[in-house]
């Protein structure tokens, strides 16, 4: 009976710790859209299924959706891709690659801390336990860049590197709280989190391909390198005050644009130059909450097409 007992209390707590969000808002704002940026870089269209002869153009189109979760706030959404390659010599091309991802925040009720790291100047007692709902708005990012694949001629290797000038957009960023703890329990307000941020992003990519009847295979590896990091930047509204602030501008750093590498595996029906990036789906899922604390489901579906 003891037993039973015991083991009923470790199952109940395990449960209610899976179902409570531990993160802040703050936190967890802020990781949504970073995973969002890894979603991109991994689906950059900037992988060709073979060479071309001098002086030849060639393109592919990219699609994906993508779906990022923490606790009861989700982001999710499409995008689109545009690669251009031009073939400079037997080994060499040049690559010209564009973007645009339009993600809609959701959510429900739930209880997370409000701990905002942007400002040090909050007329109420932080941080506190609170109510979160009414979550909102749009994570958008867009970009154009540059690049150069070196793929030896009969050779099933390539390398890319390359450069992309990215918007990240968080537009109605926002979130309504009631604190639930502390001396001002009862407050009520707004979290606003929405800001433009800017960014080179210098990226490589190592592909290895291999065929087998009418499929392609291709491994490969990103890295993202998003220069300057930006401050976290935030805005507090609440009865009689209204905050506004930034991490870099109060020396609390710049937690904005992480460093990125991922893994990723097209698959290629011949036939057709249809791509589904398996690869990448995988890595979001299993990867992406551990680079991105307070992530915990990352889905990612990218399909390139060759015409």
């Amino acid at each position: 009976m003891h037993v039973r007992v015991i083991v009923f209390a470790v199952l109940l707590a395990g449960l209610s710790r899976g179902a409570v969000a531990l993160e802040d808002m703050d936190f967890v704002a802020e990781h949504l859209p970073e995973a969002a940026m890894d979603d991109r870089l991994l689906s950059l269209p900037v992988s060709y299924a073979d060479g071309l002869e001098r002086s030849t153009w060639s393109a592919q189109v990219e699609a994906l959706i993508a779906r990022i979760e923490s606790g009861n706030v989700r982001v999710s959404g499409p995008g689109v891709g545009l690669g251009l390659r031009r073939q400079l010599d037997r080994s060499w091309s040049l690559l010209g690659v564009a973007y645009f991802d339009r993600l809609d925040v959701s959510g429900t009720p739930e209880q997370r801390p409000v701990a905002p790291i942007f400002s040090e100047s909050f007329p109420v007692s932080l941080p506190a336990a609170a109510t979160l709902d009414n979550q909102r708005g749009t994570v958008s990012q867009y970009g154009a860049g540059l690049a150069l694949r070196y793929q030896p001629d009969a050779r099933h290797y390539s390398a890319t590197f390359g450069m992309v000038r990215s918007a990240v957009k968080l537009n109605g960023y926002r979130v309504d709280y009631l604190l639930t703890s502390g001396p001002d329990a009862g407050t009520a307000g707004t979290l606003d989190y929405s800001a433009n941020y800017s960014f080179w992003i210098p990226f490589a990519q190592l592909e290895w391909r291999f065929t087998r009847d009418a499929w392609q295979f291709s491994p490969r590896a990103s890295f993202g390198l998003p220069r300057p990091q930006r401050g976290w930047r935030g805005r507090m509204q609440g009865p009689g005050f209204d905050i506004s602030g930034d991490t870099d501008a109060i020396g609390r750093g710049r937690h904005m644009g992480d460093p990125f590498a991922g893994l990723g595996l097209g698959i290629m029906y011949t036939p057709w130059h249809l791509t589904f990036d398996a690869g990448s789906l995988l890595n979001q899922a299993l990867l992406e909450p551990r680079i991105h604390k307070g992530v915990e489901r990352a889905w990612l579906m990218s399909v390139e097409w060759q015409p």
